[in-house]
């Protein structure tokens, strides 16, 4: 049966932040996902990331290298997510992109497709909470769908609206490319909207 979200948390070097997130993924009062942990991971984390989905023991939550799967290795978290959206098997009807250092409040998935359903939405982003970046302490974003005003943390995409990160790097440098995904897509003509609710956090 096809899950309602998709759920692909990048992982890289925080395993503790990793088993937070994960939690709070597995913690949804809807519980219709999947979710697929990422791990663009330095070496030395990956045996510990695996074995935190393991410890989960739930059938939902699987792991994938994809920093040394092939010969071109998804080395950061937009490669990493567009190599699970082609090669892991997904199938939910919305994608989710949680970075390892956020979490999500229990209702955001049902609240999330409440909304997406509601309005007939392909697109859906939450507020958050944020942290100190920026306004030097933790403060709500009121989302936006603008580059600088959204991350990947925060929205639900359907998933024939996928188009990937049209701008991501070419070399581990930082991105702003998911909010520039998020333009694209409104530039387009998507259908999009707004939880004016705080439903993640975002370290």
């Amino acid at each position: 049966m096809t899950p309602a979200v998709t759920y692909i948390v990048s992982a890289y070097d925080r395993p503790q932040a990793l088993r937070c997130c994960l939690a709070s993924i597995q913690l949804q009062i809807d519980d219709d996902f999947e979710c697929v942990v990422a791990d663009n991971g330095l070496q030395r984390y990956q045996g510990e990331h695996a074995r935190i989905v393991a410890e989960l023991r739930d059938h939902r939550f699987s792991h994938f290298n994809t920093a040394y799967h092939s010969t071109t290795p998804a080395w950061d978290c937009y490669w990493s997510a567009e190599w699970i959206m082609k090669h892991g098997g997904t199938t939910g009807e919305f994608i989710c992109l949680p970075s390892d250092d956020s979490y999500y409040v229990p209702l955001f998935q049902e609240a999330m497709l409440a909304e997406a359903r509601a309005c007939e939405l392909s697109l859906v982003y939450c507020d958050m909470l944020y942290d100190r970046r920026g306004h030097g302490k933790y403060h709500v974003k009121a989302v936006a769908p603008r580059v600088c005003e959204i991350d990947k943390t925060c929205f639900m995409l359907k998933r024939d609206s996928w188009i990937g990160f049209p701008t991501k790097p070419q070399q581990p440098i930082s991105s702003n490319c998911d909010g520039e995904m998020i333009v694209e897509l409104v530039s387009r003509g998507i259908r999009h909207g707004r939880v004016a609710e705080p439903l993640v956090v975002h370290n």
